[in-house]
């Protein structure tokens, strides 16, 4: 699946109204689609977030600091924004790896979802919307600067787990989130009046407790950013959660709060095919590749975004005591 970089001029544009975008996406593979006002984020929202980072549970990832401005204001990330249009889709997985062999997370079952999901888009885009010239886009699939969690929430789509995690009814949390900015003045679709019912289960799940009070995660605590995002060694945090049984257990990130939700039980099955490549993937098996095996091998799937040192490091740990 494919999605518009950054700004497309539409020439032919037969679909201007909400229901008929929405409904060509659904049959395009979109679990869910909706639609809100593109507007600054209101100061509750942002101020939650920026609390989040001032405290440093945002670990190591710096970028989540960058452009302030633009993050908080999609008219500012792309001038002229009436709309917001985000697509939530399903990658729950029909077929699971044997995680006794290493832990993946089952977002990574599959080929890089930015790549696949910017395919499907960006040709769905063209065959109709055409080059219109007074129609322009911009889509962002997870590394522009935007609160896709909150966006999604505000459209309707879903509300937030006290895992963080966005919940479409019907779908549950396993969804690729992606984020249209458009100069259409589309109706918005109103937020789910719904909580998840604050079970606990997933707090109790997390072997590093990194679950805080309304849905927000300490990365450092975290095992898929400790195994994915971190680069170089664990800090003295890191290595804590690292040497649990489930820390030692992983190769690429982690499921567990996802696993325990009820929201996702039942769950319908990903249009995505899972890689064979993935599956049968075990720590042994990635021990042996070398650099230039890494890259063919794991090259287009998201296990590439931990780099062949992140994975090396993950892999190591686990022979250790």
């Amino acid at each position: 699946m494919y999605l518009l970089d950054a700004e497309y001029s539409l020439a032919y544009c037969p679909l201007t109204t909400k229901e008929q975008i929405r409904s060509i996406f659904l049959e395009r593979g979109a679990s869910a689609v909706g639609f809100a006002t593109a507007e600054k984020v209101p100061d509750e929202e942002w101020n939650h977030f920026q609390s989040w980072i001032d405290s440093g549970r945002n670990a190591g990832m710096d970028y989540m600091n960058n452009y302030p401005d633009l993050r908080r204001d999609p008219t500012l990330l792309f001038p002229g924004a009436k709309t917001v249009i985000v697509l939530a889709f399903n990658y729950t997985p029909a077929v699971k790896r044997n995680n006794t062999h290493g832990t993946v997370a089952s977002y990574a079952y599959y080929p890089d979802y930015h790549k696949s999901i910017r395919k499907m888009l960006k040709n769905t885009l063209r065959e109709f919307f055409g080059n219109r010239q007074d129609i322009s886009w911009r889509i962002c699939i997870d590394s522009a600067p935007v609160l896709e969690r909150f966006w999604a929430v505000k459209s309707g789509i879903g509300f937030r787990g006290d895992n963080g995690m966005i919940i479409v009814p019907g779908v549950g949390s396993r969804v690729f989130l992606a984020e249209i900015l458009t100069g259409l003045p589309l109706e918005p679709d109103s937020p789910l009046e719904k909580d998840c019912g604050h079970c606990s289960r997933c707090s109790e799940a997390c072997p590093g407790k990194a679950l805080q009070p309304g849905g927000t995660i300490d990365c450092r605590r975290c095992i898929s950013y400790l195994t994915i995002e971190h680069r170089g060694q664990w800090d003295k945090i890191g290595t804590e959660v690292m040497n649990t049984p489930q820390g030692k257990n992983t190769i690429f990130g982690c499921d567990r709060c996802i696993e325990v939700c009820p929201w996702n039980s039942p769950a319908p099955h990903s249009i995505f095919r899972p890689l064979p490549e993935v599956l049968s993937l075990t720590k042994e098996s990635v021990k042996t590749l070398d650099e230039s095996g890494f890259r063919s091998q794991l090259g287009d799937t998201p296990l590439f975004r931990a780099g062949y040192d992140g994975i090396r490091r993950n892999i190591i740990n686990s022979y250790t005591n």
